[in-house]
């Protein structure tokens, strides 16, 4: 038993080395692609979207586009393992649209990306934060309001004030989230509403902002009773 043993064991040890060896040398497909890019946008934008993914082997890598039902009609070009694949997409229709990408090298594909959900629609900019300013003012001074409006696509915007007896001028486009001061001096003695509402450089203008109220008062004497 001993001798058997002692002549088998070396032929078995070349076969666990050779078969770990043919294991070793086999092709293992790039890495599940990492894709990024806008989450939302509108008809006829083009966006940008990338991708990429890690050859362990050093290949080089094509990548593959899915939306929804429809695919890319080719690969991309070869690159670099582990160099992003950028790749610009115009959408012609609002909806909700699906990404997901595959990566090969020249022997096998990795499975799907994670999916990426990406909204096109029509987005103006958010309603402003309410107008920020005195409560109480005295007539022909001259009172100053604050506002900020964000948007959804982080285009810039342009303010425009509501002093309920007249619209201020549009402000000039400034980025999302920027503090935009505006002036005005009232003449008649009552209790006013500011209001303020931004619009971006497409055109679309959000709702009007939360109103701030604004005492106008003809004399400090009133103002002490």
């Amino acid at each position: 038993m001993d001798s058997w043993t002692k002549k088998v064991c070396p032929v078995s040890g070349m076969l666990v080395v050779l078969a770990f060896f043919v294991t070793g040398c086999q092709n293992q497909p790039p890495s599940v692609p990492i894709v990024s890019g806008p989450q939302r946008g509108r008809p006829n934008d083009t966006l940008t979207f990338s991708a990429i993914s890690v050859d362990k082997e050093g290949d080089s890598v094509a990548y593959w586009f899915k939306w929804n039902n429809e695919t890319s009609v080719e690969w991309s070009k070869w690159l670099p393992s582990g160099v992003e694949y950028f790749r610009p997409v115009t959408f012609a229709d609002t909806g909700s649209y699906f990404l997901l990408v595959k990566a090969k090298d020249k022997k096998g594909e990795s499975g799907w990306s994670d999916t990426n959900l990406v909204r096109i629609g029509y987005y103006p900019p958010l309603a402003p934060l309410r107008p920020s300013g005195p409560d109480t003012i005295f007539i022909g001074d001259t009172v100053a309001f604050v506002s900020s409006a964000l948007h959804p696509l982080n285009k810039l915007v342009s303010l425009q004030f509501d002093w309920e007896d007249t619209l201020s001028e549009w402000s000039g486009f400034v980025p999302p989230g920027t503090l935009v001061v505006k002036r005005h001096a009232y003449f008649v003695s009552r209790i006013y509403q500011v209001r303020c509402r931004a619009r971006d450089e497409a055109g679309f203008v959000s709702e009007w902002s939360l109103p701030e109220t604004v005492w106008v008062i003809s004399s400090k004497f009133n103002a002490k009773k």
